[in-house]
């Protein structure tokens, strides 16, 4: 179904070029990333698109997840501030390193970054792993650090959550590369800043990649 929703999506011109940066700058750099993207959330406004058969089964899923990870984590995760899209990796598409939780912005409320992957058919010659890093820095890697990072394969039906500050990035794909992904974010302090908050997510989401098995610190290990 997720097959039909985008598909009735792209043919009505609902993907468009995913840009970088948070809501104030975002901005197309195709030298930092290359993908398009075609919003779900906030759903009063996208729910309505594409193949509502499927929008049935994926809303309650990721509900269900963000559900999940308040309760297990302990950290507060509010339902109206969940962000959320399809994101279109082209043949030659990739994002470079980045994080997805920046300070002093809207998108510093971003505690978990998911993803779920929807590529039936790929294989390892199609690269476009999700690199996670944990060489404890983060847009940048740490001066004289040597690289430590988990690589992620997209294969279809893989679910993937992690902290929204790990540094992590899209490889190079040699084939098209379909993934849901998006962020679970903390309330905001204040009834007042509430209320902004979720007019200037709801206004503009600006989307990052996502992602690992399980969730990841900063200050863990591995190659």
């Amino acid at each position: 179904m997720l097959k039909q929703d985008v598909q009735q999506l792209a043919g009505a011109g609902r993907f468009n070029v995913a840009g970088v940066g948070d809501s104030s700058t975002n901005r197309v750099a195709t030298d930092v990333r290359k993908a398009e993207q075609s919003f779900l959330f906030p759903k009063i406004k996208y729910e309505a698109n594409g193949y509502p058969e499927s929008r049935k089964m994926l809303y309650p899923l990721l509900d269900s997840l963000r559900d999940s990870l308040a309760s297990g984590t302990g950290v507060a995760l509010e339902p109206l501030l969940t962000e959320g899209a399809y994101m279109s990796y082209p043949n030659g598409g990739y994002y470079r390193r980045h994080i997805d939780s920046y300070a002093n912005t809207p998108q510093a409320l971003r505690k978990y970054s998911y993803l779920i992957y929807c590529n039936e058919d790929w294989t390892p010659a199609h690269g476009g792993c999700l690199r996670i890093h944990l060489d404890g820095g983060g847009e940048l890697a740490p001066a004289g650090t040597p690289p430590q990072f988990v690589d992620v394969e997209p294969r279809a039906g893989t679910l993937v959550v992690f902290r929204s500050d790990v540094p992590h990035e899209v490889l190079e794909t040699s084939a098209k590369r379909l993934a849901i992904a998006g962020w679970f974010n903390a309330p905001p302090e204040g009834s007042a800043e509430r209320r902004s908050t979720i007019a200037k997510l709801g206004a503009a989401l600006v989307l990052g990649s996502a992602i690992k098995f399980g969730i990841l610190s900063g200050s863990g290990s591995g190659k």
